[in-house]
């Protein structure tokens, strides 16, 4: 249910068994209630001028009559204290009084009376109606029967005010906990997405886009381990770009940087979501095809071949290794023979044009001395096989 449909009393739990329990607890009997309404007559006899001599002191107090603030509101707390005191005297206090002076509690907190003014201000007012009754009051019995049934009045009233003191703060404490909690979490999701940001900015190589060299080598090694759990292949496109200097020398570093961008957009384009494609360094980019045999990744070759000629107009030799199922290269070794292809592919067409094929490497397996067609010649850097190592 919402708060504001229930009654102050009904929020707090105070039911009318526990409205006499606290009674009982001050030793507040119906006699001290019959008392009190004997007494009333006297004291609404002289209710204007208790009011007067009430906010009297309670104005020469200045943090008290910052707190005030107006003539307006003054005129309204004189006819909500005529009020309060006439109920003190009432005879009857059971849901409705509770209610009352639940509110008074409420309200003390939300113009910023402190506790402490409160409480000053209940004795300035007991001291105002003690010497009423006292001036008014012949019988002494009588009197000090109803000063003592006063005494445990005020005190259940102050239990009242308090419990909207504390009930407040305790809602205040709550909010303020739901706010800091609300922007621990929003804190928490920042810094997580600014460190995966980071983790993708240190991965990233800023020019291309694809994975940078640490990044490159480390998933590298990830996916030969993983292809041994799993007794797959692996295999890795090692490229260098034919003739770049010349796009440096001949039209700057920034041209040559604007190639490198189409070089990385073109990559990025024809490998799939589980490969891994990296700037290498400078001009040289590797691509790791996990559960692609060599056959596979020529096929990868021939299409990026195809597609960097049309963005870039480039073109590049590779060498092609494959490693796994049975034996496995370590990720050194790995490029190292990548790496060696590629070198002696673009020296082979340095020397015989890049119509030849070149010259199958020693110790090579596999199909890698096959001849492949004149178009495949400069791309096709052949293949270091699976021998164990």
């Amino acid at each position: 249910m919402n708060p504001t449909e229930k009654t102050l009393p009904e929020r707090m739990q105070l039911h009318e068994l526990e409205i006499a329990r606290r009674l009982e607890l001050l030793g507040f009997t119906p006699a001290d209630a019959m008392q009190l309404a004997q007494a009333r007559s006297c004291v609404l006899a002289e209710l204007d001028q208790i009011v007067d001599r009430f906010y009297a002191h309670q104005t020469s107090i200045d943090e008290i009559a910052v707190i005030i603030g107006d003539a307006e509101t003054l005129r309204r707390l004189r006819a909500a204290q005529r009020g309060y005191v006439a109920e003190l005297f009432g005879g009857l206090y059971a849901e409705d009084y509770v209610n009352n002076r639940l509110r008074i509690g409420l309200v003390h907190k939300r113009i910023g009376v402190e506790p402490k003014y409160y409480l000053s201000a209940v004795k300035v007012l007991k001291d105002l109606l003690r010497d009423v009754l006292r001036r008014r009051i012949a019988d002494p019995a009588v009197l000090s029967a109803t000063l003592e049934a006063l005494d445990k009045l005020l005190y259940f009233d102050t239990q009242l005010v308090f419990d909207t003191y504390i009930g407040s703060m305790r809602a205040e404490l709550e909010a303020a906990k739901d706010q800091t909690l609300q922007y621990a979490r929003s804190l928490e999701q920042k810094v997580t997405e600014r460190t995966r940001e980071l983790e993708q900015l240190s991965r990233s190589d800023p020019l291309t886009g694809l994975l940078n060299r640490r990044a490159l080598v480390h998933d590298l090694h990830q996916e030969i381990e993983r292809a041994k759990r799993t007794a797959s292949v692996v295999s890795l496109i090692y490229m260098d770009l034919d003739d770049f200097k010349q796009v440096n020398d001949r039209h700057g570093h920034q041209e040559g940087d604007q190639v490198l961008q189409r070089i990385g957009r073109a990559i990025g384009t024809l490998v799939r979501e589980v490969d891994v494609a990296g700037r290498y360094g400078g001009d040289e980019f590797c691509i790791v095809l996990p559960g692609a045999d060599r056959k596979g990744a020529l096929q990868l070759v021939e299409r990026l071949r195809e597609r960097l000629t049309d963005a870039a107009e480039m073109s590049f030799s590779a060498g092609v290794v494959a490693t796994g199922p049975v034996a496995f290269h370590e990720v050194d070794e790995l490029l190292g023979i990548a790496d060696a292809l590629m070198y002696d592919m673009k020296h082979a067409n340095s020397r015989r044009g890049r119509s030849l094929q070149p010259p199958p490497r020693p110790g090579a397996s596999g199909d890698g001395r096959a001849t492949h067609p004149p178009d495949q010649a400069r791309t096709d850097g052949g293949d270091q096989g699976s021998a164990p190592r």
